[in-house]
């Protein structure tokens, strides 16, 4: 076994990320997840441009775009309750590790991304592009106010004493 691992498997360096380590990596994950909706997007346009007018299937396309709100609507506040769970040293005013910021954002990023790519997905199936393309527009517009910051991994936000000192993790 190398020194970097401990006898369960997992790797010290991975256990004691630093900060700035974290937020090269969150950085990195946030830009590919905001690069693969596009260029999906982009396939579902050159695809649907393709075909010839009048394929679209009959009826049924409203299951996927149910479907992919419906999952949105669980997904999405499930993974900010996740989240919050992760990030509960910062509710006291504590900051955050780096492990756990990243896993936490990540947690969210993933929810939103899924939740995109499906609706995507949706137009290719029903060969349309509404009204699928819906809930990809908000769950991507809810993903990029999410960009990584850091701060909850860097920066004390409060006092126990005093809940006018409190900052909600961003």
């Amino acid at each position: 076994m190398s020194d970097t691992a401990t006898a369960t498997g997992v790797s010290k360096s991975a256990s004691s990320m630093s900060a700035a380590t974290a937020l090269r990596l969150a950085w990195g994950c946030w830009v590919l997840f905001l690069v693969l909706p596009f260029f999906m997007f982009l396939h579902v346009v050159w695809t649907l441009n393709a075909e010839q007018p009048g394929a679209a299937a009959p009826g049924g396309h409203e299951y996927w775009f149910l479907a992919a709100i419906g999952y949105l609507l669980v997904a999405g506040p499930g993974s900010f309750f996740a989240r919050s769970n992760i990030f509960k040293a910062y509710w006291s005013g504590q900051t955050v590790s780096p492990g756990k910021y990243f896993s936490g954002m990540l947690l969210i990023w993933l929810a939103l991304e899924i939740g995109g790519l499906f609706s995507l997905a949706g137009c290719l199936v029903d060969r349309q592009l509404l009204p699928n393309l819906f809930p990809a527009l908000v769950a991507f517009m809810f993903y990029v106010t999410f960009w990584p910051s850091g701060r909850a991994m860097v920066r004390q936000t409060g006092n126990l004493e005093d809940a006018a000192l409190y900052e909600e993790p961003r």
